[in-house]
């Protein structure tokens, strides 16, 4: 595991972020930033994971679901996806329509990377547009 100090930059709340290099089950990953909640106000924010590291006289906490996204914000960016490949395989195996397939594929990643960018925006936004930079 990476270690991370990590800044919330709403309550200020410092802590040790423990995670796996490009890889997350529980928060959403943009690059060098990602989107969980902060463990103290138990908010989502984004956080820039690029002070790698560890301060032994700050807490530690992973990537898990206690800092996670939660269950509401993953069903809004998969179920429309699989809701999507779902209805497409219909039309593509028992109808012969690939077109159709393709055209709901595209609907169902569309809509996935809109959701990211609207979460991201959001958050940004009630952050007043500062991303952490812990020293």
């Amino acid at each position: 595991m990476t270690t991370s100090i990590v800044e919330c930059p709403h309550c200020h709340y410092r802590f040790n972020y423990e995670f796996i290099p490009s890889a997350s089950f529980y928060s959403i990953r943009l690059g060098t930033n990602r989107i969980f909640k902060c463990p103290q106000c138990k908010e989502l924010h984004v956080f820039k994971i690029t002070n790698f590291g560890k301060d032994s006289s700050l807490p530690t906490h992973g990537d898990n679901s206690e800092t996670g996204v939660g269950a509401k914000v993953f069903a809004f960016l998969i179920g429309p996806l699989l809701t999507f490949l779902v209805i497409g395989f219909v039309f593509l195996f028992i109808f012969q329509y690939l077109a159709i397939f393709i055209i709901l594929l595209s609907f169902g990643v569309a809509w996935t990377f809109v959701y990211i960018l609207y979460l991201y925006l959001k958050v940004s936004r009630n952050t007043s547009g500062k991303t952490n930079g812990a020293n």
